[in-house]
Formats: structure tokens, C-alpha cells, sequence
């Protein structure tokens, strides 16, 4: 309903047949005829016409008409310039669903701004229309980067635009392109805030007035960020310079309470984790939310928060930053910091249970299993189930990026193969409509898992983390405990807009087999929780201590038992490798099983492993094995 009554105020702004539309309503049509003969006439989707310097020739004519005659005349000389539109000798395509063909609305044909003439046109090429290869889109063949590949429109610009500023036009055939790419070809336009029709005319004056890069970067941003789309938001940004400033930073990391935003690590002895923070430079949290959240694509409050953590604290290498925050006796503070490192892997380096931050898998002897899925791989798949399938339940851990052990998993948990998600892909022979595509997991495993399934979550779980959840929640009996997922599902799709500025969206929808969406919604959570400021500030994993009870063990007790599987790390490894937790006697063996090295170690001992040749190795210790991969 909110779609259909900001369409309809979008058409109601603009005038009536024979008055003179102003630039903004004229630019608006040209932009959306100019890409519908993009894809759809003959001549233009076989690339038998030169479509980017038709839209040049005639944009200077199009801002000068001066009336509702010399417009349509304009759009008459643009379609002309297509040339004929081949007659088709077969039948159309069959009626394809209205959820499949949301990018496909085209009633807009007869709004009154449009000519008789440009109308019959139009309607011309939707009836001649048969789905065929498009010259301007295809799957990716290795030559792009995702699951779609546009050909002609990457990058749309071929210039660095930091150093060659683009005048006004084209900075609006850049509009006109990745206005029409989103248009037709991303699978979840029918659920943004705003429909992208009216993205399109808010854009146009900030394109328009976009007199210098800076500007011009904040214009891409801000409609970028009408897509809604955390991988948007992660694909969307110049080489040159980030969103406002630069990249440096203090050495302090926020996170998400379920109101606060919290310090998460901190090499400064004045704030601690646990703190709450106030306001950043005399700005509190939300004025800082309120002053960039235009500019920031995600499908919910909670993940712009979880850029505004990041974002807020970035500058100028060596500026300062001044931070208010509330200790743990409730006391207000303030600290001035420094800007003085770019952002790097120690920012990602924070993990809430530290203990747990290196293991791949753990039994506890209540009788319950971990698996940390940012760190298994699918070599240890194996390992890991026979250790833990007869366990009365299994905690994984997705509030981190998996490693696509997905699969490997579910072919040895499910009894039965299980439809677990629906797939919505782009039409690239028809553009506008989409495919649907439903997926199963698993095979009929012999050693199924018969116990309790509980999943941990929260912001962090994005893209592929947010399938894996998928991919364990059509167990039969599963739990999902965490805060809200970033809702960003599904293949991605990745182009440059110039040779300093990148782009890219969620091109592949993805929803449950109940046909509920995960996009922008995250998946289905039972238990929402979010950390505390005291649980962080006392080092505690409130969410793993609930997925313990709800698995029927006691956290207190469990915390106080000795680890006894450890990483190897690094692995892949190349001069040394570490056991973390690991005191005594170890020896290493090669695949045959032949003992190449023995000796004792410590949790801090590096153990030389450079002569080795590459290949897979397994270290063994008093309580256990694991492998690592010499490089």
C-alpha cells in the first residue's frame, strides 16, 4: 500500500496532457523510455545501435524543450534512432506470475505526460518483444564479478572521475544506466521504503547539482541507499575517498546493545568494553544515525547501526576524536583520541567469546557440541560430526562469515533430502522477470543427527552466514537464538560505475519455502537477544551461556571446564603453527601416517614447520588431533 500511494503521488506531481513538463519530470521520462528500448527493442538489446550516444546526442534538447510538443518530440527522435523494431513470427511468452514480474510494471506507458505517438512506440516494442540474448546483460562468464555481468555498462564511465570530473550530462547518463540496471534486474524492488521510480526523481536534482566530487559521491550514496541493501552498502564506494572522510580511526571497536552502541575492544586503558557510548565529536548516536543514515544502504534500523559504529569513528589520519561515553558505575566521561590507524584486520579481529575464537568444534561433558563456523572448513566437516553426532545438541555459531560447509554439512545431518530455499533469479532474456529455482539440502544419511539444533546469530551474520542459517533451520528440531541478521541473502552482482567508483547490489532472491523473505528482515529468529554491557564488560557470551541452558546444561559449569580441542593456526600455514590452549607432548605426521615431528610445547610455542613440503599435515596432543595444510 505505501508503494502504491507513493507511485500515485509521483504521477500526480507531474502534469496533465499539453502542459510543460519541468526538467525534472522530463529528464524522469526520458530516463525510463530510454531504458526500456535499452532492453527491449530489437535494435538497441542486440547492440545495433550505439544506445549511450543516443541519450548524449539528445539530453542538451531534452533540458532545453520547452514545452510538452518539443519534449515528446525529443522522445521521438530517441526511439527513432533505434531504428525499426523487428516484427515477431512467434507467439509471446506465456503469462508469467505477478510476483516473477515485479520489474516489469509498465503502466506508465500511459501516464499523460507521454505523446500518442511516443505511446504507440512503446507499445510497439512490448508487443514485438520475444525474450532473446541481450548484448547488455548476461550471466557472469568469468569476466565480471557475481552472478550477473553487464557487458557494455562496466564500468559505465571509462575514466577516473576523482581526477576527470564529469559534467552534468554525463553525470546523468551515469544516473540514467544504474538506475535502469537496478530497475530491471534486482529481485527485491518490490519491498524498499520508497518504490524506485520515486528514487529516480529525488536523484535527479542531486545529480543535476552535484557541482564537485564530494557532492557528486554523496548523490551516488544516497541513492544507492534507496535499495535497502546491506551488500549494496558494502559494494557502493570510491577508491579515492570514504563516504565523508577517510579511514583512520582509533584503536577501539563498537558494537550493537539492544539499544546502545558499546565498546567491543578498546587498547585504551580510559575506556573499557562494556562502555557505553554517547556522543562522537559533540554528536550523540542518534544525530549521528539521523546525518548519515541517507546516505547508507541496509534493510533495517539495527544494520545501520552497525555501520553508524564504524562510520562515526572515521577521519583525517591523525585528527581527533572526542568520545563521551557511561563506565560500568554509571559515570559519564569523555577521552580525546587519536586518528592514527587505518582501518584494518584488527578491527575484525573481536570476537565476543574469546576462549572460543580459535576452536573449530568442542564437546562439553554435558553432552553438547560447538561449532564455530567461521573456522571450519569443509576438511573438517568429517572430523567434527563423528566427534559430535551423538551429542544431544549442537550450538553453531554463524555470528561470523562461514567457509561453504553448508552442503557438506547438511548431506550428513538430514535424514532425508529437505527443500530448505527458494531462489528468484533475474531473467537476463527477459528482463524484468525473474525465474524461480527451489533448492533442497541433504541426502538420506545413514547417521543423521537426532538431536537439538541451535543456531547463534546476530548484525554480523550476512550473505552466505545467513543461507548457512537457512541451510541448518529446516532441521526438525532447531532454535535460533540472536538479534536481527543483516537481510542481505542472496548472490551478489558487482560492476564499476567509473574506474574509481564501485557498485553492486543483492542480485539473486531468496526466500523460505513458505515463500517468507529473509531480505532486509533477516532470518526467523525464536529467541532475540543481544548482548549486555555488563555480560561484555565481564567477558561473557550471554547468548552461547542461553543456547547451553536451552540445550539443558548449566553455563557455570561448563565455563569452568578445561578446552580440549584446539585450531592449529595459521592454517594454511608456512614458517610456524600454534596451538592455542595446548600444553604437552605433540608430534606431527604426514598422510601416510609417517612422524615428522616431535615435541613439547606450551600455548605460546611456535613449532618451525617451513621445511615441510607442501601438503596436509595432523598434529597430534594428549586430548586430541587436528590438521593443518603447509603452503
Amino acid at each position: 500500500m505505501k508503494k502504491l500511494i507513493l507511485l500515485i503521488l509521483i504521477v500526480m506531481s507531474f502534469p496533465l496532457l499539453g502542459q510543460s513538463p519541468d526538467l525534472n519530470q522530463r529528464l524522469y521520462y526520458t530516463c525510463k523510455i530510454w531504458g526500456y528500448a535499452k532492453y527491449f527493442h530489437s535494435e538497441v538489446s542486440n547492440c545495433n545501435v550505439n544506445w549511450d550516444s543516443v541519450l548524449a546526442a539528445n539530453l542538451y534538447a531534452i533540458g532545453n524543450a520547452a514545452d510538452y510538443s518539443q519534449f515528446n518530440d525529443v522522445l521521438i527522435n530517441i526511439l527513432n534512432a533505434a531504428g525499426e523494431m523487428e516484427i515477431a513470427e512467434t507467439d509471446p511468452p506465456d503469462d508469467i506470475p505477478s510476483k516473477l514480474r515485479i520489474n516489469l510494471v509498465l503502466d506508465w506507458f500511459d501516464d499523460g505526460m507521454i505523446r500518442d505517438d511516443v505511446r504507440g512506440i512503446l507499445y510497439n516494442i512490448k508487443e514485438n518483444f520475444r525474450p532473446h540474448e541481450n548484448c547488455y546483460v548476461t550471466f557472469n562468464n568469468g569476466s565480471g564479478y557475481g552472478l550477473l555481468y553487464f557487458p557494455k555498462d562496466d564500468p559505465i564511465i571509462d575514466e577516473n572521475l576523482y581526477t576527470n570530473y564529469p559534467d552534468e550530462n554525463t553525470r546523468l547518463a551515469v544516473l540514467f544506466r544504474y538506475w535502469n540496471i537496478m530497475n530491471y534486474f534486482n529481485p527485491y524492488s518490490d519491498i524498499l521504503d520508497q518504490p524506485w521510480d520515486s528514487c529516480l526523481v529525488s536523484s535527479i536534482p542531486d545529480f543535476i547539482g552535484a557541482n564537485e566530487y564530494s557532492q557528486w559521491q554523496l548523490a551516488i550514496k544516497k541513492l544507492a541507499a534507496g535499495l535497502n541493501d546491506a551488500h549494496v552498502e558494502g559494494l557502493t564506494y570510491s577508491r579515492e575517498k570514504f563516504v565523508t572522510n577517510d579511514v583512520y580511526r582509533p584503536h577501539l571497536i563498537l558494537g550493537l546493545g539492544k539499544k546502545d552502541y558499546i565498546v567491543m575492544k578498546s587498547d585504551y586503558p580510559e575506556i573499557s568494553r562494556g562502555d557505553v557510548v554517547l556522543s562522537v565529536d559533540g554528536k550523540s548516536m542518534k544525530e549521528w544515525e539521523d546525518s548519515l543514515g541517507v546516505y547508507i544502504s541496509a534493510g533495517s534500523h539495527d544494520i545501520k547501526r552497525r555501520y553508524i559504529a564504524l562510520y562515526s569513528l572515521l577521519g583525517e589520519s591523525n585528527d581527533e576524536l572526542d568520545i563521551e561515553f557511561m563506565d560500568d558505575s554509571g559515570n559519564n566521561n569523555k577521552i580525546t583520541l587519536g586518528k592514527n590507524f587505518r582501518y584494518d584486520s584488527w578491527f575484525a579481529d573481536y570476537y565476543i567469546n574469546p576462549e572460543m575464537k580459535w576452536k573449530k568444534y568442542h564437546k562439553w561433558d554435558c553432552n553438547v557440541g560447538y561449532v564455530n563456523m567461521g573456522e571450519l572448513v569443509s576438511d573438517d566437516v568429517t572430523l567434527m560430526y563423528n566427534y559430535l553426532f551423538d551429542t544431544k545438541a549442537i550450538i553453531f555459531d554463524i555470528r561470523n562469515y562461514p567457509n561453504g560447509t553448508i552442503y557438506d554439512i547438511g548431506n550428513i545431518i538430514y535424514k532425508i533430502s529437505t527443500h530448505f530455499v527458494t531462489f528468484s533469479r533475474p531473467d537476463v532474456q527477459y528482463p524484468g522477470t525473474l525465474t524461480e529455482i527451489e533448492t533442497s539440502i541433504g541426502t538420506a544419511s545413514p547417521v543423521y543427527y537426532k538431536g537439538k539444533v541451535i543456531i547463534l546469530c546476530n548484525e554480523t551474520t550476512q550473505s552466505h552466514a545467513e543461507f548457512t542459517c537457512m541451510g541448518l533451520q529446516a532441521m526438525p528440531d532447531v532454535y535460533v537464538i540472536g538479534s536481527q541478521t543483516a537481510g542481505a541473502d542472496g548472490n551478489v552482482t558487482a560492476f564499476d560505475i567509473s574506474n574509481d567508483f564501485m557498485a553492486g547490489f543483492t542480485s539473486l532472491g531468496v526466500f523460505y519455502p513458505d515463500g517468507g523473505q529473509t531480505q532486509r528482515t533477516g532470518i526467523r529468529i525464536d529467541s532475540v537477544m543481544y548482548p549486555t554491557p555488563e555480560g561484555i564488560r565481564n567477558n561473557r557470551d550471554e547468548l552461547l551461556e542461553y543456547a547451553l541452558e536451552v540445550a539443558g546444561c548449566d553455563p557455570n559449569n561448563v565455563f569452568e571446564e578445561e578446552f580440549i580441542s584446539s585450531m592449529v593456526f595459521p592454517n594454511p600455514a608456512d614458517e610456524f603453527i600454534t596451538l592455542p590452549g595446548v600444553d604437552g607432548n605433540i608430534f606431527i605426521s604426514d598422510i601416510t601416517g609417517r612422524v615428522l615431528i616431535k615435541t613439547y610445547i606450551d600455548n605460546n610455542t611456535r613449532i618451525p614447520v617451513s621445511k615441510l613440503a607442501k601438503g596436509l599435515y595432523f598434529v597430534y596432543f594428549a586430548d586430541g588431533m587436528q590438521y593443518f595444510i603447509k603452503d
